[in-house]
């Protein structure tokens, strides 16, 4: 019978074996009578070691003790003891000690077999699908714990999974949302689950990094970014869509701020002209801001390497720019240059670059960070500002700084040179006549005029004022003379100032250099010649030795002996008539300040009425002027017969005018010469009066008390409104030397002369006329109506002691107390300025 049929439990074992499943069976005691080849290579035993054996001596199964919660082999053997099968997972053990898990199956056998079997017991290695369920659980478990939403669905949109991170994102709960379409989702301002997962996936691709936004259960709407990938069933087969969101809304809100931080980055970057340039050391490659690129006129399909960048270079500074970058690839680690490009326009930048390089771990730079200023108009702005320090700004002549600089690199080289100062004589007279604009017009036209008198290669320059200095190389003591006769014969020729012309003369210092000399020294010896020259009459030149004269040089030693001169009795007072026009005879005098030097003798009032206004010593010479003038005119009041109602008046200075003791100055000096207030009237020029804007209005009121008149000189040289003059309560209007010097000549003076007299009879004052000179004005004035004048015409100033004879000889028809001023300045017929 066993050859002819074989028995069912063989045949099923057989097929188990093919399968890799372990087929043992068992007789009522428990003992191996059957052992597959799947049973060997499970349990690691032969056939002819388990045969015959208890299953439990094999020791296969293992222990509670061993794997927790696992069934043991006693358990097993009572359920198949009354009559039950046992199915489950328990934990076996090979024969070399390794357990692994298996699922097992224990029958009990029923029937006649060629093998004595009562038990069999089928068994397969599980470890894999243990494997497989772990891994499956681990992923189920982060997926729950995810913080981002992990989404299913099906081909239609329905969502099929929703995971617990979706429900803290999206406020849903899974029960909530299962089942649900798409649209649970859907934001209406942009994209929504829905497509990206039928559409974004519908190809079967991985689709990843796709933003959108979806909407919360709240009502709230976020941005995620999705990762979507197709899902299908055991056949392969596309069944849905599976969808990782992520929410990025604050990402996105701190991408929006960053982005409009770089906007304003990029916008000031461009208001201040900054570029930022990037250089990555492996690659070469250079990466330029946009500023960058407009700064250097890159456009977008140029090249952006270093050689492009020097490219662009000025050519004069691309060899220090190559260095500066090889010294950085080299460790160098900071620069800090300045360098120039060239824009495709040809136009010059100045740039100003700061590189820092970025290290590796082995300390060599893997790249360089470099911020570029455009410094273009700061340059400018430093060039504009280095020419002003070394120029004049009206003239745009070398400057003191400079023409000491250029005398001393002569001096230096032993070049010999000679010094030149030149000086306007009275300038201060034009000042005040003209204005200083028209005053700055004629120094503009002077220096021009000097530079076409030198020769090429001199140099001309201007100290200031009216001081301008001339360097030459190469001249002897002859051709320094002849050149300073060039000078003074260029500044004849009249200046054309505003449609008038204007004559003037120039007095010159020379000075030769000598072995010891500095520059200084030299600009010192030509100041001190200069006022020679200008004491002797101005219009000349003169020439400073100091081995033969040994005199005072310049300035400095002026404004010594100024302040010396009135203990020394070296100042003195000379007086000009002020005629009454109809019968010329003298009705009052004006006052002349002069200067005799102890050593140099005349200085003429142009040389220091402006070192005692800059210094402040006109404020005790203006009141030694006041009181002595006052004094004589007192005097001849009382001794002289016909002289009692002569009147006397004296010019005042801005700084005098405005010092806050000038009433007690005045009030003192009426009150020890006893002379009459009312005689007496207090000058000052129209130009003066209108530097002083604030004049303090209780020493103007003070004056009119005491009586005391005021005389507004050079009248039309100005802009006096008459409501100033009314203020000021002006009693005298004296026409400037300019006016009446166009009598006979140009009808315009004449014009200018009847519009004072009518403002004048408007306001109730009188008029004085200065400079005449000739019978033609003198006939002119009448005409007009002129009532007073004074000039060259009757007398030029006088000592004092030659006053008494002046007058017997010019019998006086003594009128009325005029408001005609004594001035200790300049008279009406010379050419010397105010002084007082």
């Amino acid at each position: 019978m066993a050859g002819e049929h074989r028995d069912d439990l063989v045949m099923q074992s057989l097929l188990l074996d093919e399968i890799g499943q372990s087929v043992i069976g068992m007789d009522g005691d428990w003992r191996i009578t059957y052992w597959n080849r799947a049973s060997e290579r499970l349990y690691g035993l032969a056939p002819d070691k388990v045969l015959g054996l208890k299953i439990t001596d094999l020791g296969i199964i293992g222990g509670a003790e061993v794997r927790g919660g696992g069934a043991t082999d006693r358990e097993i053997a009572n359920r198949v003891a009354r009559g039950g099968d046992w199915a489950g997972e328990l934990w076996a053990r090979h024969s070399t000690g390794r357990e692994f898990p298996v699922h097992a199956t224990v029958s009990r056998i029923r029937g006649r077999h060629t093998v004595p079997v009562a038990v069999v017991a089928i068994s397969k290695d599980i470890t894999d699908r243990k494997h497989t369920e772990a891994i499956l659980r681990r992923l189920s478990a982060m997926v729950e714990s995810s913080g981002d939403a992990i989404i299913g669905a099906d081909l239609t949109g329905k969502i099929t999974s929703w995971n617990a991170g979706a429900a803290r994102m999206l406020g849903w709960s899974s029960w909530e949302a299962v089942g649900q379409s798409h649209g649970l989702v859907t934001a209406d301002d942009g994209a929504y689950f829905g497509t990206e997962v039928t559409s974004g996936s519908g190809s079967g691709a991985f689709v990843t990094g796709v933003e959108s936004r979806w909407r919360c259960k709240d009502g709230s709407v976020i941005d995620v970014e999705l990762t979507v990938s197709p899902v299908y069933d055991q056949d392969g087969i596309r069944v849905g869509a599976s969808a990782i969101a992520r929410d990025i809304t604050e990402i996105q809100r701190l991408k929006a701020v960053a982005d409009a931080e770089r906007e304003r980055l990029l916008a000031a970057q461009e208001m201040a002209h900054v570029g930022s340039v990037e250089h990555t050391v492996a690659t070469g490659e250079t990466w330029h801001s946009e500023e960058f690129d407009r700064i250097l006129g890159i456009s977008a399909g140029d090249r952006k390497d270093r050689e492009a960048i020097l490219a662009r270079t000025h050519p004069d500074d691309r060899d220090r720019v190559r260095d500066v970058w090889q010294s950085l690839d080299h460790g160098l680690g900071f620069a800090d240059f300045e360098y120039r490009i060239i824009r495709p326009s040809g136009e010059q930048r100045w740039l100003h670059s700061r590189i820092r390089s970025i290290n590796g771990a082995d300390g060599t730079p893997v790249r360089f960070l470099d911020t570029v200023l455009d410094i273009t108009d700061r340059k400018n702005a430093e060039q504009i500002l280095e020419w002003q320090a070394r120029h004049d700004a009206l003239t745009g002549l070398p400057n003191r700084y400079m023409v000491t600089e250029v005398l001393q690199n002569f001096l230096d080289r032993t070049a010999r040179p000679v010094v030149m100062f030149v000086d306007v004589d009275r300038f201060k007279l034009i000042n005040d006549g003209i204005g200083h604009g028209a005053g700055d017009m004629i120094l503009v036209q002077l220096g021009e005029r000097l530079k076409a008198a030198v020769r090429e290669g001199d140099t001309v320059g201007r100290f200031g004022g009216d001081e301008f200095v001339v360097i030459c190389e190469g001249l002897q003591m002859c051709g320094a003379q002849d050149l300073a006769g060039r000078i003074r014969e260029a500044t004849r020729q009249p200046f054309d100032v505003d449609g008038r012309q204007i004559y003037l003369n120039v007095s010159v210092g020379i000075a030769l250099a000598d072995v010891e000399d500095t520059a200084e020294s030299m600009l010192q010896g030509a100041d001190a010649a200069m006022y020679r020259a200008k004491s002797a009459g101005g219009d000349s030149s003169a020439i400073y030795d100091v081995r033969m004269t040994g005199r005072a040089t310049g300035r400095l030693d002026l404004e010594s002996d100024l302040r010396l001169a009135l203990d020394r009795n070296e100042l003195s007072l000379n007086y000009q008539p002020i005629i009454d026009v109809s019968t010329e005879g003298a009705v009052g005098f004006e006052a002349l300040l002069r200067w005799h030097h102890h050593e140099h003798g005349p200085i003429m009032p142009d040389a220091f009425i402006p070192i005692a206004e800059e210094t402040g010593m006109i404020l005790p010479i203006g009141t030694w002027v006041l009181r002595e003038a006052l004094r004589q005119v007192q005097q001849w009041r009382t001794q002289v017969p016909g002289a009692e109602n002569f009147t006397a008046a004296v010019n005042i200075s801005g700084r005098q005018l405005v010092a806050g003791d000038f009433p007690d100055v005045v009030e003192a000096a009426i009150r020890d010469t006893g002379i009459d207030p009312a005689a007496i009237h207090l000058e000052i020029t129209e130009t003066v009066l209108m530097d002083q804007p604030d004049l303090p209005k209780e020493t103007l009121q003070r004056l009119a008390r005491l009586g005391v008149g005021l005389s507004i000189d050079d009248f039309g040289t100005g802009y006096s409104s008459l409501s100033y003059l009314k203020w000021l309560s002006a009693r005298t209007l004296k026409i400037d030397r300019t006016f009446v010097e166009e009598l006979g000549a140009d009808p315009h003076g004449a014009t200018i002369i009847e519009l004072v007299l009518g403002m004048a009879e408007s306001l109730r004052l009188d008029v004085v006329a200065e400079g005449v000179e000739t019978a033609v004005q003198l006939g002119e004035l009448r005409r007009l109506g002129v009532r007073l004048a004074q000039g060259y015409l009757w007398s030029k100033p006088l000592p004092a002691e030659r006053i008494p004879a002046w007058l017997r000889s010019h019998p006086a028809n003594v009128a009325a107390a005029i408001s005609a001023p004594v001035a200790a300045g300049r008279s009406a017929g010379e050419p010397l300025p105010r002084v007082g």
